[in-house]
């Protein structure tokens, strides 16, 4: 389970250190790679192969003449990548994938259970500023999940 924020800085070729925790759950399950691609968010999402699959078998069942559905799927399923980790713990994020998400410099890689976010720092406090000020306004909605 994939879980916390680290901060990590991205090279100029597009390396980011993947943090120890993270790597080994993708060790446990066998993996010698990520799978990263575009979020629905300025982010990229990043599977193990594992993970990677059962996204996959969701998007297989999506209909290719709905036109939300299939956006998802060239946006999401189109753009992912194999990125295999290096004896150094870092993955090379294809520049299409970097730009997308604006990496430069800081990143936040966040764990959310089944997958990682990677997010330009800056980014991230923009865009979840006003998500987490909903959220602080919400607790009856939160409750009605169960928390």
């Amino acid at each position: 389970m994939f879980k916390g924020h680290h901060v990590n800085t991205i090279n100029e070729k597009g390396r980011l250190s993947i943090p120890s925790r993270f790597r080994e759950l993708l060790n446990e399950s066998g993996a010698d790679h990520f799978v990263v691609t575009k979020s629905v968010d300025p982010c990229l999402w990043v599977f193990t192969p594992e993970g990677w699959e059962r996204l996959e078998k969701i998007a297989s069942g999506l209909s290719t003449m709905d036109r939300l559905q299939m956006a998802f799927i060239r946006h999401v399923v189109g753009s992912a990548e194999d990125c295999p980790v290096d004896a150094q713990g870092r993955i090379l994020i294809p520049m299409s994938l970097r730009s997308y998400a604006g990496l430069k410099k800081k990143c936040l890689i966040v764990g959310l259970i089944n997958r990682i976010e990677i997010w330009n720092n800056d980014t991230y406090d923009v865009e979840t500023s006003g998500a987490f000020e909903q959220l602080r306004n919400s607790r009856e909605a939160l409750a009605a999940f169960g928390l």
